[in-house]
C-alpha cells in the first residue's frame, strides 16, 4: 500500500514539475532581442519555401526549421515571440515525453528525473528561447530514440517503425549533427536485428523497408548535402594548409 501511494504521490508531483517546467522555460521568450543567427532566421523566415529551399543550400544547414519559421510568418507575420514559442515548445514537448514515454518505459522515478532534468536544466532554458533549430532537433533525437529503444526491446506496435522513421528522416532535415545521429542509430539497430534476425526475422524486414524509404525521403537534398561537404571542405584546405609563400 505504502508503495502505492509513493506512485501515485509521484505521478502527480510529475505533472506538476511538468507545468512549473513549462513556466521555466517560458520565461526566456519574451522579448525581441536577437543575435546574428537568430536575425539570420527570422530573414530567410520570410522567404517561400522554394527559395528557402535555394538559400539553404548554400548555407550549412538543411531546410526543416526553416520550413516552420515559415509557417508560422504565414499565420501571425513576422513575429519574433511566436518564432521563440516554437523552440520553447519543442522543449516542453521533450518534458512530457518524460511522462508520456520514459516513465512507461524505465519507471515512474526515471521518467520523473528526464522530465526535471530537461526542463530545469539552464542549457533547455536557453534553447527554448532562441530562434535556432536546436530544441527541434534535440526533440526530434528524443523521439527517434525512444522508439529506437522500443524496436530493440520488441514493445512494438503499428505505430512504431512509422514514428521511428518519421522522426529519424525530419531530425536529418533539422541538422547535419542530426544526420550522423539518425545514421548512428540506424546503423546500430540494423546491426542489431541483423544479428538476431533468426528470432526477429519480420522485424528486420520492417527496419529495412523504413530505412530504404529514410533514404529515399532524404535523396531531394542529397544533392545539395554533398555540395556543401565539398564547400566545407575547401574552406577547411584553405585554412588549415599553410600557404606556399609562408615556408
Amino acid at each position: 500500500m505504502k508503495k502505492i501511494i509513493e506512485k501515485i504521490n509521484l505521478k502527480y508531483l510529475h505533472i506538476i514539475i511538468i507545468l512549473l517546467g513549462i513556466i521555466f522555460i517560458s520565461l526566456s521568450i519574451f522579448h525581441t532581442n536577437m543575435w546574428f543567427d537568430e536575425s539570420y532566421s527570422v530573414g530567410i523566415a520570410r522567404h517561400s519555401f522554394s527559395e528557402i529551399w535555394q538559400i539553404t543550400g548554400n548555407d550549412v544547414h538543411p531546410p526543416l526549421y526553416y520550413f516552420c519559421l515559415h509557417l508560422l510568418y504565414l499565420v501571425f507575420g513576422n513575429n519574433i515571440i511566436s518564432y521563440r514559442i516554437l523552440s520553447a515548445l519543442a522543449i516542453a514537448i521533450m518534458g512530457i515525453l518524460g511522462y508520456t514515454h520514459i516513465r512507461k518505459d524505465f519507471g515512474e522515478r526515471t521518467g520523473f528525473l528526464f522530465s526535471f532534468l530537461t526542463l530545469f536544466l539552464p542549457v533547455s532554458a536557453f534553447y527554448a528561447g532562441e530562434i535556432r533549430m536546436y530544441s527541434l532537433g534535440m526533440l526530434l533525437g528524443s523521439i527517434m530514440a525512444i522508439y529506437a529503444y522500443r524496436i530493440y526491446k520488441g514493445k512494438i506496435n503499428k505505430a512504431t517503425y512509422i514514428l521511428f522513421g518519421l522522426s529519424s528522416l525530419l531530425l536529418a532535415y533539422t541538422h547535419y549533427y542530426g544526420l550522423m545521429l539518425a545514421g548512428i542509430v540506424n546503423l546500430i539497430l540494423f546491426i542489431y536485428l541483423l544479428k538476431n534476425a533468426k528470432q526477429r526475422k519480420q522485424d528486420l524486414i520492417k527496419f529495412i523497408v523504413v530505412a530504404a524509404l529514410q533514404v529515399i525521403g532524404y535523396l531531394p537534398w542529397l544533392v545539395t548535402f554533398l555540395k556543401q561537404l565539398g564547400g566545407v571542405s575547401r574552406w577547411l584546405l584553405d585554412k588549415l594548409i599553410i600557404p606556399r609563400n609562408l615556408l
